[in-house]
């Protein structure tokens, strides 16, 4: 009678991964804004290398303060290091931040995933860039996300403007 007791478990694989941040206040410092999307990219680039899994393609949204929505992507060469994919996202965020209007929103969404490991680019990387990167995912791992940011992803404090 083709009957089956066994429970029915679903299978599929993630396509896509992505994060997005709405404002309480609406804004138009680029600088919080920049610090915003490489957190976010951060913390994206961590799960895409603790999935062993790699990106090659970047999406960043932006929504107006009028709920005016806009996205841009890029094809890129696949990679799961922060370094690269923050530039990319920064080159993005530039080419589509046109209006000079408050944002609402901004999302950063990697795309076209597949296994594997990140490759050592031997022209742009160092060995101590790869270390740094592996050390601080150990220490996410053991502590959380939020135990451990790099320097451009600190908010600019009043202190240090001298």
């Amino acid at each position: 009678n083709g009957i089956d007791n066994r429970p029915i478990i679903p299978y599929h694989e993630k396509k896509s991964i992505s994060t997005e941040r709405t404002f309480q206040t609406d804004t138009i410092d680029v600088k919080q804004l920049k610090i915003i999307l490489s957190r976010m990219v951060s913390k994206l680039g961590f799960e895409l290398r603790n999935s062993q899994r790699l990106t090659s393609c970047i999406t960043i949204k932006i929504r107006y303060t009028d709920f005016n929505t806009f996205t841009t992507q890029k094809r890129i060469s696949y990679t799961a290091n922060d370094k690269t994919l923050v530039n990319y996202a920064y080159q993005l965020f530039e080419k589509l931040y046109q209006r000079r209007q408050l944002i609402r929103l901004v999302g950063v969404k990697m795309s076209s995933l597949v296994n594997g490991n990140y490759q050592i680019n031997l022209f742009d990387d160092t060995m101590k860039e790869i270390r740094l990167l592996e050390q601080m995912d150990k220490i996410k791992k053991r502590f959380g996300t939020k135990a451990v940011l790099k320097a451009r992803e600190l908010p600019e404090l009043e202190f240090w403007k001298l």
